[in-house]
C-alpha cells in the first residue's frame, strides 16, 4: 500500500519539473508583451517548450502507472499480469 509520504513524494517530483516550465512561460510571457520577439529567441524558446513538455508527460505517465500498480498490489495482484489470480494462499 502507497503511504502518504510515498505519494507527496511522487507529487512534488512532478511539480519539481513543472515548475521550470511555469518560470520560462512567465518569462516568455513578459517578454512578447514588452516586444521581444527575435527569431533566436523564437527558436530557443521552442526549443525550451518542446523539452518541458517531454518532460513533464513522461513524469505525469510515470505518476500514473504508478498509481495503477499500486492499486493491484492493494487488490494482492500482480501489478503486471492484474489478470491472473493470486495463490490459494493469500485473500482477494
Amino acid at each position: 500500500m502507497a503511504t502518504k509520504e510515498e505519494l507527496q513524494r511522487r507529487l512534488q517530483r512532478i511539480l519539481r519539473w513543472f515548475l521550470p516550465v511555469t518560470i520560462i512561460m512567465l518569462i516568455s510571457t513578459v517578454l512578447s508583451l514588452v516586444g521581444v520577439d527575435s527569431e533566436p529567441w523564437f527558436w530557443t524558446r521552442s526549443i525550451l517548450f518542446g523539452i518541458a513538455a517531454v518532460v513533464f508527460c513522461v513524469q505525469v505517465i510515470r505518476f500514473s502507472l504508478w498509481q495503477r500498480d499500486e492499486y493491484w498490489r492493494e487488490k494482492g495482484r500482480d501489478p503486471k499480469h492484474p489478470d491472473r489470480f493470486p495463490s490459494r494462499g493469500t485473500a482477494d
